[in-house]
């Protein structure tokens, strides 16, 4: 053909093939030609059905069997030049696609390598190709597509100028987002605070930390911080519980802590739910009297969310619509949040408040944040007791 046409553009269709396995991890390829990390991809033979395409694709690049689940999205590539002057343009099909069986291998020349990595941290990729690794990875039923003048924009991506880590305690330990001037969220986990802070800094140094946790402890009666926070979440105050005092925390029993807390405060008890926080409000407590380099400040992804959307979220984070909510409110600014599938380490809700904490967190480097109070306090650990956002 191209001794027909010569360097002519040709319009050509192309499939993509986004190949999970059920364990959050996801196929990906690196190019021969240009060293980039990309999901299978290929051109429709003459004929040839492009969902047949995609299968064979994965065979003959991988050495992988799928099933070719559902058609995610289609999408116009920019007319691309060769470096031998051909000139083409291509309609990509992507399509979700899940591992039946095979070890995935080189099996072609086209790549150099093949990998399944994990979900929560995919290796960087051009705007497009991530657009359609989103389109493969997200649970919608219809295929994304581009309409008319009319159709909406996607949000501008946050890229704060300077690393930013959100962290939220987890099953393991705990769950921090990171996000650069990429723009891309990276998810880490580590057991404790400490640890997670020093796997982060393997990739980036971040310029502030915000997590949800209690920082800055009060010897006698409650924190301003939470008091003030909590009027602003109509309907969800409840999702902010009360700190108690430091004696209360280091007591070694519940029973202890209460009395404790009674003592301190002239008469208020302690909740279960505050108490068992204990362990991870001390470690953070002796983290930062440590003095870990880095600036960090104490938000709520309930607050953080309200601010996203104009009110608070009322539906349950851990409910399917809940989850759906919050993660709206991350994309409408800016942050997609990644994936996320069932497993032991930290639930979908950790991974959305650790989103949110980090949205707060760029809010602070570029000196926008609100502070409850306005004036922090400090009781005699001496570290400013507010809650950011």
């Amino acid at each position: 053909m191209r001794e027909m046409i010569g360097h002519h553009p040709l319009w050509l269709p192309g499939v993509t093939a986004v190949i999970t396995r059920g364990d959050g991890h996801v196929l990906l390829v690196k190019r021969s030609d240009n060293g980039a990390w990309t999901p299978v991809t290929g051109i429709v033979d003459p004929g040839e059905e492009p969902a047949v395409a995609a299968a064979r694709e994965a065979l003959e690049e991988t050495g992988v069997v799928i099933s070719v689940d559902r058609l995610a999205a289609t999408m116009v590539l920019d007319e691309i030049t060769y470096d031998n002057g051909d000139r083409a343009s291509y309609l990509d099909l992507t399509f979700a696609c899940t591992w039946i069986s095979g070890e995935a291998y080189v099996a072609d020349d086209e790549s150099t390598d093949v990998r399944w990595w994990p979900i929560a941290d995919l290796p960087e990729m051009s705007d497009h190709m991530q657009a359609r690794m989103e389109a493969g990875l997200s649970d919608e039923r219809e295929a994304r597509f581009a309409g008319g003048a009319s159709a909406p924009t996607a949000p501008v991506r946050l890229r704060p100028d300077r690393p930013v880590l959100g962290v939220d305690a987890c099953a393991a330990g705990w769950v921090g987002v990171l996000i650069g001037p990429e723009g891309r969220p990276t998810v880490h986990v580590a057991e404790s605070i400490s640890a997670l802070l020093e796997l982060v800094r393997e990739s980036a140094d971040p310029a502030v930390v915000a997590i949800d946790i209690p920082i800055g402890l009060p010897d006698a009666g409650g924190r301003r911080a939470d008091a003030e926070a909590r009027r602003q979440l109509v309907g969800k105050g409840s999702s902010l519980f009360t700190t108690l005092t430091r004696a209360a925390y280091e007591a070694p029993t519940y029973e202890l802590a209460r009395a404790a807390n009674v003592a301190a405060t002239g008469g208020t008890s302690a909740s279960a739910q505050a108490y068992a926080l204990g362990p991870k409000i001390l470690q953070v407590d002796a983290w930062l009297r440590g003095r870990p380099g880095v600036e960090v400040i104490e938000v709520h992804p309930e607050l953080s969310f309200a601010r996203m959307t104009g009110a608070p979220v009322l539906a349950r984070k851990k409910d399917p619509e809940g989850a759906l909510a919050r993660r709206e409110a991350l994309r409408e600014q800016g942050i997609e949040a990644p994936a996320w599938f069932r497993n032991p380490t930290f639930a979908e809700d950790d991974l959305l408040d650790a989103c949110a904490a980090a949205w707060s967190a760029a809010r602070h480097d570029r000196g926008v944040t609100e502070s409850f109070p306005a004036e922090p306090e400090v009781f005699r650990d001496g570290i400013p007791a507010a809650i950011r956002v």
